[in-house]
C-alpha cells in the first residue's frame, strides 16, 4: 500500500512542479538565455556547413532603413490595437495570464524583460523568420507557403498561451513573415517582435501596478 501510494504521488508531484515552472519567471529567463545561446549557435553552424550559402543573406542580418522600419511598426502595432480591441468585444483578457504570474513572481523584474524583449525574439527571429523561411521558400512551397508554415509552427510552440491567444500569435506570425519576405531582414522582424514584447510587458507592469 505503501509503495502504491508513493507511485501515485511522484507523478502528481512532477506535475504539479511542472505547473509551477511554467509560471516562474526565474525559470522562464534563464531557460530562454540558455536556449538562445545554444540554439542560436547550432543554426549559424549549420548555415556555414551549407555550401554556398552566406550567413548575413541566409538568414537575412540585413539592417533595415528608416521608412521600412517606420511602416512596418505601424502595421505591427496596429494589428496588436486591433486585436486587443476585438478581445475587449470579446470580453476575453487583453493580458494572458501567465505573463502576469511570470512577473509577480520574479523578484528582480529586469532579468524577465531582458529574456522576452531580447532574448526570446533573437532566437526566434534567427530560426523561425531566418533559417526556416529560407529554407522553404527555396523549395515548391516558395515563399507564401513558407510564411504559412512558419507562422503555423512558431504559434504551436508557445504552448503557454490558450488557443486564443495562439491565433494572435499565428496572424503575427504572418506579418513578420511577409516583412521578412519583402525587406530581406530579420533585423528587421527581431526589431518590430521586440516592440510587441515591449508593449505586451509594459501593460503587464501597468496592469500590475494599478490593481
Amino acid at each position: 500500500m505503501v509503495m502504491a501510494a508513493t507511485g501515485q504521488e511522484s507523478p502528481d508531484r512532477i506535475a504539479q512542479m511542472a505547473r509551477s515552472l511554467k509560471n516562474d519567471g526565474l525559470f522562464l529567463s534563464v531557460a530562454t538565455f540558455s536556449t538562445t545561446l545554444i540554439c542560436s549557435a547550432a543554426i549559424i553552424g549549420i548555415v556555414k556547413l551549407k555550401r554556398g550559402s552566406k550567413l548575413k543573406h541566409y538568414l537575412g542580418l540585413i539592417r533595415p532603413n528608416g521608412s521600412q522600419l517606420l511602416r512596418w511598426a505601424m502595421v505591427t502595432m496596429g494589428f496588436c490595437v486591433a486585436f486587443d480591441l476585438m478581445s475587449i468585444l470579446l470580453k476575453r483578457p487583453i493580458l494572458p495570464e501567465f505573463m502576469t504570474k511570470a512577473y509577480v513572481s520574479i523578484g528582480s523584474p529586469w532579468i524577465l524583460w531582458l529574456a522576452v524583449i531580447v532574448a526570446s525574439p533573437l532566437f526566434e527571429e534567427l530560426f523561425f523568420r531566418g533559417f526556416i523561411i529560407k529554407g522553404l521558400a527555396e523549395s515548391r512551397l516558395r515563399w507564401q507557403g513558407a510564411v504559412l508554415i512558419s507562422s503555423g509552427l512558431w504559434s504551436l510552440i508557445h504552448l503557454q498561451y490558450n488557443s486564443y491567444e495562439q491565433v494572435f500569435v499565428f496572424m503575427l506570425g504572418l506579418i513578420l513573415g511577409v516583412a521578412r519576405v519583402k525587406t530581406g531582414s530579420t533585423l528587421l522582424t527581431f526589431l518590430l517582435h521586440s516592440l510587441v514584447n515591449l508593449a505586451a510587458t509594459i501593460e503587464v507592469a501597468v496592469s500590475l501596478r494599478g490593481s
